[in-house]
C-alpha cells in the first residue's frame, strides 16, 4: 500500500475509525457508513431516495469500496487495516480520488439552499447533526472561513479535507468533513 502515515495521520484516522465505529464492534463495514448516512437523512429531515441522501451515500460508497481495495481483504476493517487503507485511499491518484468526493458531496448537503456557500447556520447545523456543540462548531466555521468573509466556499471546504488527510498538525477542522466532532 506504499508508505506508511506519519503518527500524526495515523492518530487522526485512528480517531476517524472510533467515530465511525457506531455498532462498538472494533470493526468498520459498509453498514457503519449507511449509518452515518442515515444520520445525516434524519438529522437534515431529508428522503432517504432523494438526490441529497442518494449523492452523500454514493460518495461514501466509493470512498467504502476504496478502502476495502486498498485492504484487499474482505468487507471488514480493523483500526490497523483502516488506518493504512485510508492512508493509500486518501494518496492514491490513479483516478478520481475518493476521499475528495466524499468532501464535494458533503458540501453539497450543507449548501442547504444551494448558493455555492456555506453559511455559519448551515455549518451550525451539520455540526448538531453530528452531535458537536454549537461553541465547537463556530470555532471550526472561523477555521475554515480562510478568507474571513462569513461563508466556507467550495474551495475552503475541499482544502480543509486536504489538510485533515495530509497534514501533520494535530488539530485541523477538516475532520468535519468526514464526520469527526
Amino acid at each position: 500500500m506504499g508508505s506508511a502515515p506519519s503518527a500524526a495521520i495515523a492518530e487522526r484516522f485512528g480517531t476517524l475509525f472510533d467515530t465511525l465505529d457506531s455498532d462498538n464492534d472494533k470493526t468498520l463495514t459498509w453498514d457503519d457508513y449507511q449509518r452515518l448516512v442515515d444520520r445525516y437523512a434524519k438529522g437534515y429531515a431529508l428522503d432517504a431516495d432523494g438526490a441529497r441522501v442518494r449523492e452523500i451515500r454514493a460518495a461514501y460508497l466509493g470512498l467504502w469500496r476504496g478502502l476495502v481495495g486498498h485492504a484487499g481483504d474482505g468487507a471488514r476493517l480493523d483500526r490497523d487495516a483502516f488506518v493504512a487503507a485510508m492512508h493509500a485511499a486518501s494518496e492514491d491518484r490513479s483516478s478520481a480520488n475518493v476521499t475528495e468526493g466524499v468532501a464535494e458531496a458533503a458540501f453539497d448537503l450543507l449548501d442547504a439552499d444551494d448558493d455555492g456557500a456555506v453559511s455559519e447556520a448551515e455549518y451550525v447545523e451539520y455540526a448538531e447533526v453530528l452531535g458537536a456543540a454549537v461553541d465547537i462548531a463556530w470555532d471550526r466555521f472561523k477555521a475554515l472561513d480562510t478568507d474571513g468573509d462569513g461563508f466556507i466556499s467550495r474551495e475552503e471546504f475541499v482544502l480543509s479535507a486536504r489538510r485533515y488527510l495530509f497534514g501533520d498538525g494535530a488539530e485541523t477542522a477538516g475532520g468535519f468533513v468526514f464526520g469527526v466532532i
